[in-house]
């Protein structure tokens, strides 16, 4: 092989060390054989790092050569942060319960009991007609619901036995009221 040849082999060599070393951040495109031997002696062999860490915890991974077979595992349950402890109350809507900011997860999570407002309603048997106009419930479904009964007052009247000897009391709500027999029906016994 000749002077030329064997030159232009340790260049095409020196390239592609170059170019890798170049790739890995180690060397500068115009650095020369002896810079190169330099960087690549400077390389650590790390074999195989085998590391387990804790949740939250970071590792930092050695600079060097690594031969692919080291592991990094995580432990569950040992990490050192902030669990929170939540209380809530039910409402009507759907609730995502999740950590305030600066904690990592939650420890527990207290539902308090459900509010008076929002109580069992499937034993209700009352209906529209069963409760005043102008007025509101709860259906056995958890419906609000107004009234359609009407309100009659106070209902009065007088009969006179001979000519009127009833009084029709309309359908719904009374809050009482007399039906008097009149004198009418006294005096005319008293005539016979």
């Amino acid at each position: 092989m000749s002077i030329a040849a064997e030159i232009s082999r340790i260049q095409t060599g020196r390239n592609t060390i170059r170019a890798k070393l170049v790739e890995l951040g180690m060397a500068q495109s115009g650095d020369g054989l002896d810079k190169l031997a330099t960087a690549v002696e400077g390389i650590e062999n790390q074999g195989a790092v085998s590391v387990t860490v804790q949740e939250g915890d970071t590792y930092t991974i050695p600079k060097g050569y690594h031969n692919g077979s080291g592991t990094v595992s995580g432990v569950a349950g040992g990490g050192s942060y902030g669990l929170q402890s939540k209380t809530v109350t039910p409402t009507k809507l759907q609730q995502n319960i999740t950590p305030d900011s600066g904690f990592y997860g939650l420890s527990d999570v207290t539902v308090a009991p459900i509010p008076e407002s929002y109580q069992d309603v499937s034993s209700v048997t009352a209906g529209a007609g069963d409760v005043l106009t102008g007025k509101v419930f709860v259906t056995a479904a958890g419906k609000v619901t107004a009234g359609t009964m009407p309100n009659n007052g106070s209902i009065s009247s007088t009969i006179d036995g001979l000519t009127s000897v009833s009084v029709a009391i309309p359908a719904g709500y009374t809050a009482g009221g007399t039906v008097s027999l009149g004198g009418d029906i006294e005096e005319a016994l008293a005539a016979i």
